[in-house]
Order: C-alpha cells, then structure tokens, then sequence
C-alpha cells in the first residue's frame, strides 16, 4: 500500500487489531493492497479455495449461502470495517458462501502468503480471528428466529469450555468410584448382580454428564449490529432472552478473576447500559470480545450521528424551500350511521378467550389462558358439582324436582359471578403494543384501574423468562422491558419471544 497511514482510522477499530500499536497497525496497512470492486462482482463463489483476505473501506457486501435444490439465500450485508474471508485462510477449507458487491467498493486485500507471514509476525491476531471464524461455524448450526431481516451477528461466545470440564469432574469422579466399586464387590462375593447394578447406576450419571454439556451449549452471548444479547437455558426447567440496543451501552470493562484465568485468556466481560449491567461470565478471550462490543457501539453512535445531521440538513432544506399555496381542504365526508351490532356478536365479542389480537392497527396481549385457568378452576369445578348434584338427585331420589332445581339455582347464581368475576378481571388485564407507546392496563372488576404508557423510543433493554416445565410445554412467560428506570411487566403471555420481538 502506498499510503499506509491513510487506512490507520479504519483499521483501528476492528476488534480483530486490538492489542496492536500504531506502528505494528501501520506494518499491518503497509501488506495491504487497495482494490475498487464494482456492483454485482463476485470476490468468490461457495466452495472456492480460500485465497484472500478483505477489509471493507467503502460499500457492501452481499453473502449468499447455497443449500440443495434451493436459490442462493442472502443471509447478510457486510458494511464498511467488516472483514470476511478468514475462515478459509485460517484452516485451509474451501468458502463457506458466496461474496458478491452490493454497490461499487473500495476493499483492502490481503493474500494468502501475506495473511499467513501477519499471523507469524503478530500471533495476537490469531485468536482474534479464530474468535469470529468460531462465531459464524456457531451461528450456522443456530436457529435465532428473533433476529431482524437487517441484522448481521457478528459474534457468538459460550463460557470457557474449562467451565464445562469442571461441571464434569464430580459426575466423572462419581462413576469412577462406582465402577471401581462394583467391579471389586462383585469379585469379592462372586456376584455377577452387583456388577450389573454398578452398570445400571451408570446410566444416571451418563445423564448427568450429558446435561452438563447441553447446559453449557444452549447458552450464548451474542452481539449483532443492533444489539447485545444474552440467551440462556435450562433444560426443561427454564429460558430468557436478555438484549439492550448498543446505542444504550455505557461502557465496556474486563475482569480477570486471577493469574490462571489470564494465562488460560479467560475472564468476565461487563457491559454497563442506561438499563444496568450485562454480564458475560468467563468467557474465552474477553479482550477481543469487548473490543468487538466497543467497535459496533462506536459504529452505533457514528451512525446516529449522521442520522441526525442528515434530519437537520433535511429540517433546513425544508424550511429554505419557497412553500406553495396550498389548496382548499376538502369538506370531510359525511359521518354514516354504523349498523347496529347484534346481540350474539356482542356476546362472541366478550367471551373472546384470544390471548393475541389486532385492534385499529394496535397488537394486543392478554396473560395466558392457564391463568385464567388457575382463576376459574375453583367456580368451574364447584359449578360442575352443583348439576352432577342435581343430576343425581333427580335420577336417584324421589324428591321433588322443582325444589331440587330451585336450590341449584340459588347454588349457580353466585358461583357464575365468581367465575365471571375472575373472567372479567382475566379479560381486562391487557398489554398494548402500538407503533410508537406500549401500555399495560389492569383493572379489577367494579375497583380500581391502572394505566402505564411509555414511548417504544425510551424502552433501553429487553428480557423474555420462560420459567418451569409448565411454562416451556405451554410457551408462555414474563416479557420485562425497561423504560427510564421502571419497568413494564407482560406478566403470563403466550410466546414471550414473539412478544418481545
């Protein structure tokens, strides 16, 4: 490159530079070579050898993915200060995608002789690399459905995998003393039976070592181009999904708990928001993960700006321009008388047991209808008691019906308020979603009401918790979104994660 010092203030935000002076970034710069790309050109096909690497300067890019008997899928647009192409240089593999250009590009290249020498001359860089090849592997074995059709993940951490060999040590130490044991009684007493116990016990702890790791792998720290999010899971027992925007993000600290965790490159990431802290606990490489944090927060703020400026350009393009008369309004249409709404519509309008719906463009939630059910069961049960009653004693009695139906009656009538009492209270606890507010409404049956409002604009993070095995079969949970130091609570509803999307 002829003019390294040029590039300086592209390549120094990249995570993948972090740990480099200026100088070592310059040598870096001074490898590479600048290259103008035009709209529609392919940089490489999927399942070509890996041959270069490239620093977007100027432009997009799109990458395409393959699957049998389908058309190539975009699944993201890559923008300037993305990298791609290191994966295949990193472990001699083929592509993994198809690049082609967006628009007209200005990239800067690096050969494969010459990404290799780097690797040598600055051996920090690899694990920086291998951070985000491990990344994208991880992300195409996911599924995150959640993710909007313009976000880019450019990160996925677990936990140290030294996390889940120690989740190991007392299931394994266990089934050693149980295998050691079993075999050694079974000898002693020539008892083919014990041996089989120790076997049969065995199975548990398999289990048990197996759910360590499914623990360990189903939760991820995420970080995509609009935001920071934490996935975590128990198996059959709980899941939450915790996100804030990176324009929330406050600052971004490491911390190492000792000497051992620093040589292993291991340690918690703290990531401060105007909503509180998140916390990626001991996980691989934290530098390199908080640099990415910090670099897509940086790129965030940089484009809020010049959304702003162009707002305010706009604002005064507007203002300058001569206004033409405007003409006449029109005279409003005349107000036409609504059909009256039946009877029976009314009523399937009330007992609406619908837990979402839409209503003058506005998404409304009510909580699930297992809590209704945990409301109503004791009136419904008592009520079903009272007419298997009467049926019985018309059936089996000779007493006279009329009194018999008179008594249930008065049995029914304030059974049936207590069960729509419950209905109602049930039915008027609803979560509003609008294009600009959200609101949370209560209200109790002839008692008080309450009304929280706030704009979608001050919502500074998002969490969705699915608690217990009831929760997980049924698929409903509690969606917190934090507004200005309060919080809205979506307490019971029916797919929290589509909520909180």
């Amino acid at each position: 490159m002829e003019n390294p010092d040029a590039y300086l203030g592209r390549l120094r935000p990249i995570y993948i530079f972090k740990g480099l002076s200026d100088e070592e970034l310059k040598e870096v710069a001074e490898e590479l070579e600048v290259e103008q790309v035009k709209a529609g050109e392919t940089f490489f096909e999927q399942g070509d050898e890996g041959q270069d690497f490239y620093i977007i300067n100027r432009g997009q890019a799109k990458v395409l993915r393959e699957r049998p008997n389908r058309e190539p899928e975009d699944v993201a647009t890559l923008v300037p200060g993305d990298f791609f192409g290191e994966g295949a240089l990193l472990y001699g593999r083929r592509r993994s995608a198809t690049l082609r250009a967006g628009t007209d590009m200005e990239v800067l290249r690096l050969s494969k002789e010459d990404f290799d020498d780097l690797l040598k001359r600055f051996p920090r860089l690899k694990p920086n690399l291998l951070i985000s090849h491990e990344s994208h592997e991880l992300y195409r074995r996911q599924r995150f459905n959640w993710l909007g059709k313009a976000e880019v993940v450019y990160l996925i951490a677990r936990r140290h995998r030294l996390v889940m060999y120690q989740a190991q040590v007392p299931p394994l130490i266990l089934a050693g003393l149980v295998a050691v044991g079993s075999i050694w009684l079974a000898v002693l007493y020539d008892a083919m039976w014990i041996a089989w116990t120790g076997a049969a016990l065995l199975i548990p702890i398999a289990l048990w070592l197996g759910w360590n790791y499914i623990d360990w792998s189903n939760d991820f720290y995420i970080v995509t181009n609009q935001r920071l999010v934490y996935l975590e899971k128990i198996v059959a027992i709980y899941d939450s999904r915790q996100e804030a925007p990176l324009s929330s993000v406050m600052s971004v600290n490491v911390q190492t708990d000792d000497s051992i965790q620093r040589v292993l490159a291991m340690g918690d990431v703290i990531v401060r928001t105007f909503s509180g802290p998140i916390l990626l606990k001991q996980v691989a490489n934290p530098n390199a993960l908080a640099a990415a944090i910090e670099e897509h927060w940086y790129r965030t703020r940089t484009r809020e700006r010049e959304a702003q400026v162009e707002q305010m350009s706009e604002t005064i393009r507007t203002r300058l321009e001569p206004r033409k008369p405007s003409a006449p309004p029109k005279p409003p249409p005349k107000p036409t008388a609504k059909p009256p709404v039946s009877l029976y519509r009314q009523f399937a309008d009330f007992f609406n047991f619908r837990v979402r719906f839409e209503k003058d463009g506005n998404v409304i939630y009510r909580k699930h209808w297992w809590i209704l059910w945990e409301s109503v069961w004791k009136p419904t049960l008592s009520m079903l008691g009272v007419f298997i009653a009467l049926a019985l004693g018309i059936g089996y009695t000779l007493l006279p019906i009329a009194p018999m139906v008179l008594v249930a009656a008065l049995a029914l009538i304030p059974l049936a308020g207590w069960w729509l009492y419950e209905y109602i209270d049930w039915r008027n606890d609803i979560y509003m979603v609008t294009n600009d507010q959200i609101f949370d409404v209560a209200k109790k049956p002839l008692g008080a009401e309450t009304k929280k409002s706030a704009p979608l604009s001050n919502v500074l993070s998002l969490k969705y918790e699915r608690p217990g095995l009831l929760g997980l079969l049924l698929n409903f949970g509690t969606v917190v979104a934090q507004v200005a130091g309060t919080e809205f609570r979506f307490e019971g509803v029916f797919d929290p994660v589509s909520v909180q999307n």
